[in-house]
């Protein structure tokens, strides 16, 4: 092998290296930049990433775990109005058709400005909250079609005073078998009503 042949051999290897040394840097940098912009979103930013049409909560309790992210960020103060009708747009996806008709966006949008408004003036947010387990959603199937009951407690914070408010959902499966929020209400002693009976609106504003 002539010496030239050891040169351009010499040069080609450590061309490659370069090329996989640039490759490496670039994904590092990209990497980093992707986890900074992440850390850079607010918690409404956070919980607006989710694409439904992809992934679109699988269980009436994902879909009541998502519905409530969205309301603990609609309804914390230091939302923005745009993160705020981002947010009530995004949450009007999960309501079942008959809830959805109920008010245009305009309108939900309206009233849920009134009730975060109202939720500042009183310094009420909500602080957390829990689902029924899996195991305890009730499942029937109705003249009105195939139903899902779960309950969700709300833990609340109004200034230095906190506590629970238990709400009962009820879901209902769609053509596209995408269960949907048909409406809810607070658990009271009686337990069960009629779906009719449901409230439209937000369940920590009722």
């Amino acid at each position: 092998m002539g010496v030239r042949s050891k040169i351009n051999k010499a040069v080609l290897i450590m061309a490659m290296a370069l090329m996989a040394f640039l490759v490496v840097f670039f994904l590092l940098i990209n990497r980093s930049r992707s986890r900074e912009e992440s850390q850079n979103f607010s918690p409404a930013q956070e919980v607006l990433q989710r694409d439904l049409d992809i992934r679109y909560p699988p269980s009436p309790k994902e879909v009541v775990i998502y519905y409530s992210e969205l309301s603990q960020c609609m309804y914390d103060s230091t939302t923005t109005e745009e993160d705020v009708e981002a947010l009530a747009r995004q949450s009007r996806r999960l309501f079942d058709d008959e809830l959805y008709a109920r008010q245009t966006d305009e309108e939900y949008i309206r009233s849920l400005k009134l009730e975060v408004a109202a939720f500042a003036e009183k310094q009420r947010k909500i602080a957390s909250f829990t689902t029924s387990s899996a195991g305890d959603v009730v499942y029937d199937n109705t003249d009105k079609g195939e139903l899902a009951t779960l309950y969700c407690v709300y833990t609340m914070r109004e200034g230095a005073l906190t506590y629970t408010d238990t709400e009962q959902f009820i879901l209902r499966r769609d053509a596209d078998r995408h269960w949907k929020i048909l409406g809810w209400q607070k658990a009271g002693k009686n337990g069960e009503k009629n779906v009719n009976e449901l409230k439209a609106g937000s369940p920590a504003s009722n």
